[in-house]
């Protein structure tokens, strides 16, 4: 009698465990921002952040280097007061073009492509704030 209900249970749990194959869809959520945009080719949105002589934007799909100049420069200024240490990241919306790294083509180190802010259009501190900072 107890093999029968153990064998039972088994034969539930297995059903009931069975791997359910329904179509997930994207929800986009609705931006809460007053500023309005118009999303293109030229527009990256993503997590950046500037170290010494280095910045990079990571998006959903890819990582970039940034090049640094004034744009960059005015983008660092908008998210200092955004980080709580250095190291924390913040979330951008910015136009810009993609041209190849010309580091990665020097020296073989380096991302593949490099974007060149055009315009800043969104900066807003990171939701995911679980950044541990290096041991001295």
């Amino acid at each position: 009698m107890k093999r029968l209900i153990v064998l039972c249970f088994i034969a539930i749990a297995t059903i009931a465990c069975k791997k359910q194959e329904n179509p997930v869809e994207d929800v986009v959520a609705p931006r809460t921002s007053s500023a309005t945009f118009v999303e293109d080719e030229n527009t990256f949105k993503g997590e950046f952040i500037l170290l010494d002589d280095a910045a990079v934007l990571t998006s959903k799909n890819d990582i970039y280097a940034v090049r640094i100049d004034d744009k960059l420069k005015e983008l660092h200024e908008l998210a200092l007061p955004l980080q709580k240490t250095k190291f924390d990241m913040v979330n951008v919306i910015v136009k810009g073009e993609l041209t190849p790294n010309p580091l990665l083509l020097e020296t073989g180190e380096g991302w593949e492509q490099m974007l060149i802010i055009k315009e800043i259009i969104e900066v807003t501190p990171a939701t995911s704030a679980a950044v541990v900072a290096p041991i001295n």
